[in-house]
């Protein structure tokens, strides 16, 4: 048995039409799934190779995770689900995220949609005894005790 044999397969990939999500995408096509990205625009030809891209051989659906009620409506194009990747992310740059509405943004599509897209997915995945994996990235600032006061 070869393990890294997906052929036959269905692997939907959240967050998958750039970036890291991308890349697995690509990998689980290369190894003969058939794969399923989402991303926030409304069509895979706003995306470009220059920004990340590559979504050549994957099918691609919008999805804003940020909205529980746009995943809960989510209408897979696909009846069954052997792997469900949730690699998506927001980040808000010039500290956006320090204020209240980017911080509930990046709660949402970092935290809180894992929770929603599996929810959304957990039978599909059930009657396919699939797996669902998570990948997520970090970023952090250096704290300076001092200038803090403690």
């Amino acid at each position: 048995m070869n393990e890294l044999d997906f052929s036959g397969k269905q692997v939907l990939v959240v967050g998958g039409s750039s970036g890291i999500g991308n890349g697995i995408a690509q990998a689980f096509r290369a190894k003969g799934a058939r794969v399923h990205v989402c991303g926030t625009r409304a069509s895979a030809a706003d995306y470009s190779a220059g920004e990340g891209s590559d979504l050549e051989g994957l099918d691609y659906a919008q999805l804003d995770v940020s909205d529980a009620q746009a995943i809960e409506n989510f209408k897979p194009s696909f009846d069954r689900l052997d792997v469900l990747v949730l690699a998506q992310g927001a980040v808000i740059y010039r500290r956006g995220e320090f204020e209240m509405a980017g911080f509930r943004k990046v709660l949402e599509v970092n935290l809180m949609s894992l929770m929603a897209c599996a929810g959304k997915f957990q039978d599909m995945l059930t009657a396919s005894r699939g797996s669902l994996i998570i990948v997520s990235s970090t970023a952090a600032y250096p704290f300076d005790q001092g200038q803090s006061g403690l």
